[in-house]
């Protein structure tokens, strides 16, 4: 009879425990599927091509800045030059194409900045053994002076080379080029962090820098090449922003970093729960691209955006964290 009658209360006890597991691995794509299906059912205007063809193109350049903001993350540090980063490397790019250089200058002086720039983040956070949030924080208002100094106060918009518009303003099969390009670095990202030893190496230091350390990993190395990575990333969505817009202000960048980050936090409670990952990341950059884009046709007002963001981030961390603890408990 005992054993009978316990059959029910263990069926029950596994079927929470897989509701719960899947909650917590899927929860963000739920949400996402309920946001659509509610804005879908609330505006006409939601489900267009045109209306999800732009929501996807003006992820392209916060997907990068997330991305880029996955590799510090995952080391253990932070970043908080990658909105100042963008906006400097969209001006240098303003800058030489008014000057008159092509795109066989402007792309690759783009990307070497901010892949430079990277680099001396990562190289000051870990040879002087500075916090990465002072750090990297330094380095941004450096850059948004330099950014300043370039632009001379004004909006640059003259001689941005063709080729760069074409990235950013032309389709292939249906969508964007840079989306295709996006979707492209995601799978890349995706393939290093997940098959090659470097990921594992990422996420070793990031799960403790001593034990790596002792195993055998060069752990400073790792933690440059994780800060220069995401100042490669972040130079190229500056490329596809130049090309998207056509143009460079020096207001542009830092407000990329509040949705970055949001995302990065957010992708934790997907795909590997309480792991930054790229799948769980892209999830989280359309669930907060479909948010704002369903809340604006609805007409909510535009200081809307930084609340929704800020209350992704919020409710984000709270969660990866929640995930982490799980985690060590298990």
């Amino acid at each position: 009879m005992s054993t009978t009658s316990a059959h029910p209360g263990e069926n029950r006890s596994s079927l929470a425990a897989f509701g719960k597991a899947f909650l917590t691995r899927y929860a963000t794509v739920l949400l996402l599927v309920v946001l659509i299906i509610v804005f879908a059912s609330l505006s006409n205007q939601f489900v267009t091509a045109r209306n999800l063809q732009n929501i996807l193109v003006v992820q392209t350049v916060v997907s990068c800045v997330a991305f880029a903001a996955l590799f510090p993350l995952i080391v253990g540090e932070f970043d908080l030059s990658l909105g100042y980063l963008i906006g400097f490397v969209v001006m240098l790019g303003a800058y030489l194409g008014g000057a008159g250089f092509d795109a066989s200058v402007v792309i690759p002086a783009m990307i070497v900045a901010g892949t430079g720039v990277g680099f001396l983040s990562g190289l000051l956070t870990v040879t002087f053994k500075i916090s990465s949030f002072i750090s990297t924080l330094g380095i941004g208002i450096l850059l948004s002076g330099l950014t300043l100094s370039l632009s001379g106060g004004q909006v640059l918009f003259n001689g941005i080379p063709p080729f760069v518009l074409a990235i950013g303003q032309t389709s292939f099969v249906g969508l964007a080029v840079s989306v295709w390009f996006t979707l492209l670095i995601a799978v890349v990202l995706f393939y290093l962090l997940e098959q090659m030893p470097m990921g594992r190496k990422f996420y070793a230091v990031g799960g403790s820098e001593r034990v790596a350390f002792l195993a055998g990993i060069k752990t400073k190395r790792v933690k440059v090449l994780a800060f220069t990575l995401a100042g490669l990333i972040v130079s190229i969505g500056g490329v596809f922003e130049l090309g998207q817009s056509g143009a460079a202000s020096a207001g542009f960048g830092p407000d990329l970093l509040l949705p970055g980050y949001a995302a990065a936090f957010l992708g934790v409670t997907t795909y590997k729960p309480g792991y930054f990952n790229v799948p769980g990341t892209l999830v989280a950059i359309l669930l907060l691209a479909v948010g704002f884009n369903g809340l604006n046709l609805l007409g909510a007002p535009f200081w809307m955006q930084p609340i929704f963001n800020g209350l992704v981030l919020i409710i984000a961390v709270i969660t990866a964290r929640s995930e982490a603890r799980q985690l060590k408990r298990g």
